[in-house]
């Protein structure tokens, strides 16, 4: 793959393209080279994955769109890896045609990474006449941008000849279609959440609701309030901010701060040369210790495993 600057810069901006469509899945490979386009690589794939961690959520409350549409990757392989088969919308999401994938081997699609894992599972994979697994790629659009997604492989054999068939799928959340005027009124009852507290909110509460959370994001290193307190400096009260908040995002307000901590370190870790104890005082963690043990809950791997 060419690595002048005036690709480099053509990825950057095929990725602000498909930002500028909703399409948040994209990402850009990061660079051996220290220079500032390399910068602006690390700091538009995090921005890239604030947005599509953010955008799929459960506040979408009085939104414009809902997240309701799904582009799915789907390839059908041959024994030898090789693709047979592929979807419109797959073409569409490697930007390419059919024939430029048909006939290929799925290597050519893969970054380095993801080969060397595809090579390492394929043979295991076709020891077993039908095995289903997940695995974690990363494809290669003809622009140079990456799409990593956990895929679903389903090994089967054909009926007639025997022969083992591959079938590679995963989905894509874009956006979806927007609400019909009919359902807007001025107060909404949000019923998400625990059943004993339902609270009514009018449009002012939802933006009070969306102001804390925009709050908590925005200063992920400071620790809150109490939340009486909180609530007093947004201009609400205790028990609308409190069981509000959850049944708009499906969560209470601590647990977010500690959840978009863990998410924004995550970033950190994937897209920055910062050390893990740095990582832990930049997203409010008060001990490496208490970081570690947190993300190892959320995530099911330490810090130190999760980093390229």
């Amino acid at each position: 793959m060419p690595n002048s600057d005036d690709f480099r810069v053509k990825r950057i901006h095929q990725l602000l393209l498909e930002m500028a469509r909703g399409n948040f899945f994209y990402s850009l490979e990061p660079e051996e080279k220290n220079d500032n386009i390399a910068s602006l690589v690390v700091m538009l794939n995090m921005v890239n994955e604030e947005l599509r961690d953010s955008f799929i959520h459960q506040g979408f409350t009085n939104a414009h769109h809902t997240p309701q549409y799904m582009i799915q990757l789907s390839l059908l392989l041959d024994s030898n890896g090789r693709i047979e088969m592929v979807t419109n919308n797959s073409c569409s999401l490697l930007k390419c045609l059919p024939n430029d994938l048909i006939g290929k081997p799925l290597n050519d699609i893969l970054s380095k990474p993801s080969q060397k894992k595809w090579n390492q599972k394929l043979p295991k994979l076709l020891k077993k006449e039908y095995h289903e697994t997940v695995l974690k790629l990363e494809f290669v659009s003809s622009k140079g941008l990456l799409l990593t997604k956990d895929c679903n492989i389903t090994v089967f054999q054909n009926l007639n000849t025997k022969e083992s068939k591959i079938l590679l799928d995963t989905v894509f959340f874009s956006k979806g279609e927007p609400f019909p005027k009919e359902k807007a009124a001025n107060k909404l009852m949000v019923t998400k959440g625990t059943k004993d507290h339902k609270v009514r909110l009018s449009p002012k509460d939802i933006q009070i609701m969306r102001d804390v959370h925009d709050m908590i994001i925005n200063n992920l290193e400071n620790d809150l309030p109490r939340l009486k307190d909180l609530a007093l400096q947004m201009g609400t009260n205790e028990y609308k901010l409190k069981y509000g908040f959850k049944q708009m995002y499906g969560i209470t307000v601590f647990r977010f701060l500690t959840q978009e901590r863990l998410r924004q370190a995550k970033t950190l870790i994937l897209h920055s040369q910062h050390s893990l104890k740095q990582i832990a005082r930049m997203t409010g963690f008060k001990s490496i210790t208490h970081f570690s043990r947190a993300f190892k809950e959320k995530y099911g791997l330490p810090p130190s495993q999760v980093r390229r």
